[in-house]
C-alpha cells in the first residue's frame, strides 16, 4: 500500500493558513497519485518525550525489555508510516521564530535507531514538503537571520537520510491576519504558497 502521509499542527482548524495549503496539497496530490492513501495526523496528539520514550528510542528494539517496548510503541508506529509512506507533508506555523513544540514532539519519536543509528539509505528517495506559515517574512530577505525553523527541519532530515526536502512558504501572514491584504490577491502570501503546490506535490516514490 503506497501512502501520503499528512501532519498538521496548528491548533486554528480552517482559520490556519497552513491548513488551508495542505487541503489543497492533499487534492492535488491525489488527482496524480489516485492509488495513494491517505495517513494523517494531528501533531498535537503526540506526547512530549519522557526518559523511558526518550532512552527506548536510543536502544536497538532487539534488546527492549517489557518496559522499554511499551516506552517505544508510539515510536514504533510513526516510524512505520514514515519509512512506508511515497511522500511525506507537514504543515505547520513558525512559532518564536522555531517549530511548535508538536511538531518537534513527532521529530524527537522518529529520529531512533530504526532511521538514524545505523546506515540505511530507506529514506533517500522519500519526497518531503513542509508547508510554513509565519506572520513575518522569514523565507527571504533580511529576517531569514531569525529563521531557525527551516534550518533544524534541513537538519533533522538530512541527519536521517532525507535528500529530497522542499519548502512551501506562505509569508508574511500577518497582512493577511490583519486585514490589510486579501488572501486572494496575488501577492498575498497564501496565494504565494499555493503557486508552489503544483510542483510539489507530483513528488512521490513508487
Amino acid at each position: 500500500m503506497t501512502s501520503l502521509l499528512s501532519l498538521h499542527t496548528s491548533t486554528r482548524q480552517s482559520d490556519s493558513f497552513s491548513n488551508r495549503i495542505l487541503a489543497d496539497f492533499e487534492n492535488q496530490f491525489f488527482d496524480l497519485h489516485p492509488q495513494t492513501v491517505k495517513v494523517s495526523r494531528f501533531l498535537g496528539d503526540i506526547p512530549h518525550l519522557d526518559f523511558d520514550a526518550q532512552q527506548a528510542g536510543r536502544v536497538d528494539s532487539e534488546k527492549h525489555d517489557e518496559r522499554l517496548r511499551s516506552a517505544f510503541a508510539l515510536a514504533n508506529e510513526l516510524t512505520d508510516e514514515l519509512l512506508s509512506a511515497s511522500a511525506l507533508v507537514i504543515a505547520t506555523p513558525m512559532y518564536n521564530w522555531g517549530p511548535p513544540s508538536s511538531l518537534k514532539a513527532w521529530i524527537d519519536r522518529v529520529i531512533n535507531t530504526r532511521t538514524f543509528y545505523q546506515s540505511t539509505d530507506q529514506l533517500a528517495d522519500l519526497p518531503v514538503s513542509v508547508i510554513i506559515s509565519s506572520g513575518g517574512l522569514y523565507s527571504e530577505g533580511e529576517n531569514t537571520k531569525h529563521d531557525f525553523l527551516r534550518p533544524w527541519l534541513l537538519e533533522c532530515f538530512s541527519r536521517i537520510g532525507v535528500r529530497d526536502l522542499t519548502f512551501i512558504n506562505c509569508d508574511p501572514a500577518g497582512p493577511m491576519e490583519y486585514g490589510r491584504i486579501d488572501p486572494s490577491s496575488s501577492e498575498s502570501g497564501l496565494s504565494k504558497a499555493l503557486r508552489q503546490v503544483p510542483e510539489a506535490a507530483k513528488r512521490a516514490r513508487s
